[in-house]
């Protein structure tokens, strides 16, 4: 009877005690943490801030007083600078390159120059300014000249513009407005109407730095309302009436009834139609 007990599931056996007591608790296997921390987001690099040193200003600013010359008028100067230096007098030392029409070029001092004909060259040679070598060069062959160093070029009267007086500006002042209105109201002014005034209060740019900042920004402004007037039409020479210029801590303009300030900041770059014209823009709406 036990065989067909068993068979049919008659009498079941019971668990062993010793196996019952003995038995851990059963725990849910915890799977190892194989993830792996993910790292913290890298901060987005932010934009860089163009910011121009001071020296670097007052460098360009210089580089945009100096003229177009001929390359005959530069070497004629650079010449007439080398003889300066032979009777004692204390000049700058430019390093220049010469062009030459067939690709190559020269990098040295000028030392002596003979109009139409030829300049004589001091050679730099591995990174010296100065060498024993020298170059007789055809002045025909000579297309464009370098100059490392060029607010140098400053110390030659002949290849800078002379810095505006303040009889310049005042024609200035009167010349710009008065261009602008009649572009846009011919015989405005004959016909006792109110054309477009540029005023300025001398305070703190009646110096070198001042008036050349003040001739900038009035040209500037000029082109901007210019621009302006071409855009949303002729009624904005009747809505901005007179650009005042004042002397201030930053270059910017602001419009305030019928009249715009631009505030000017000698040595702090030069202002640009696009911004100028956005606060002329701005102050109409």
């Amino acid at each position: 009877m036990s065989f067909w007990s068993d068979l049919f599931g008659g009498k079941k056996k019971e668990p062993a005690a010793e196996e019952t007591a003995t038995a851990p608790p059963t725990t849910k296997a915890e799977a190892p943490n194989t993830l792996k921390p993910e790292p913290p987001p890298k901060p987005k690099p932010e934009p860089r801030k163009q910011q121009q040193k001071p020296e670097e200003d007052e460098d360009m600013e210089g580089v945009q007083r100096l003229l177009s010359r001929k390359v005959e008028r530069v070497l004629e100067q650079l010449g007439a600078l080398a003889a300066r230096g032979r009777t004692g007098e204390e000049v700058p030392s430019l390093t220049v390159t010469l062009h030459l029409a067939h690709g190559h070029s020269m990098t040295g001092e000028v030392v002596d120059y003979v109009a139409r004909e030829s300049v004589l060259m001091a050679l730099g040679k591995e990174g010296l300014l100065r060498s024993a070598s020298v170059a007789y060069v055809d002045l025909s062959t000579v297309v464009a000249v370098s100059v490392g160093n060029a607010d140098k070029l400053l110390e030659l009267a002949t290849l800078v513009r002379p810095n505006p007086t303040r009889q310049d500006l005042v024609a200035l002042q009167e010349k710009l407005p008065h261009a602008i209105t009649e572009q846009f109201w011919p015989g405005e002014a004959s016909l006792g109407g109110r054309p477009l005034r540029f005023e300025v209060d001398w305070v703190g740019l009646d110096d070198e730095p001042g008036r050349r900042a003040l001739e900038t920004a009035m040209n500037v402004a000029g082109h901007a309302m210019r621009a302006l007037a071409q855009e949303q039409g002729r009624e904005v020479l009747r809505k901005i009436t007179t650009l005042r210029f004042i002397k201030g801590r930053d270059t910017r303009a602001a419009v305030e009834g019928e009249t715009a300030t631009v505030t000017v900041a000698p040595g702090s770059g030069d202002p640009t139609v696009s911004a100028f014209k956005k606060a002329f823009a701005a102050g109409i709406r």
